[in-house]
């Protein structure tokens, strides 16, 4: 019995950390795109253990919002970096599909890291203004 109960509390040990670690991921399955920042875009650290969940602004509106990716909460910003959750998670629309050449997050839903990107005919465009 001695023998056996270092592994049953390591096991237990091993079993805890990955349940914790998956318990996001139907979570971010729900999100348009979760690849580049993960538990990030929704928590304060990175997979977080079951006893430090702690969300950031995004994250809170997310599970204020049921848990559902849609247009409501595509249209708030969350974070207040005056980037839309839809235009930093890659769906700006929230219909649940990635906008076009987009493959990942373009920043983090849930903290003051967005710099909107101009596109080359909006920058042409821009530049026409001030010549």
């Amino acid at each position: 019995m001695k023998r056996l109960l270092p592994w049953l509390i390591s096991s237990a040990c091993i079993l805890a950390v990955a349940g914790s670690s998956s318990a996001t991921q139907p979570y971010m399955d729900r999100l348009p795109a979760a690849t580049h920042f993960r538990c990030l875009n929704c928590h304060a650290v990175q997979d977080p253990p079951a006893s430090n969940v702690t969300l950031n602004p995004f994250g809170e509106a997310f599970k204020a919002n049921g848990f559902k990716w849609d247009r409501v909460l595509a249209t708030q910003g969350s974070d207040g970096d005056n980037c839309t959750n839809g235009f930093e998670l890659g769906d700006t629309d929230g219909d649940g599909k990635l906008d076009p050449l987009v493959t990942a997050e373009r920043s983090n839903p849930g903290e003051l890291d967005c710099t909107l990107q101009l596109s080359l005919a909006a920058w042409t465009a821009l530049k026409q203004l001030f010549r």
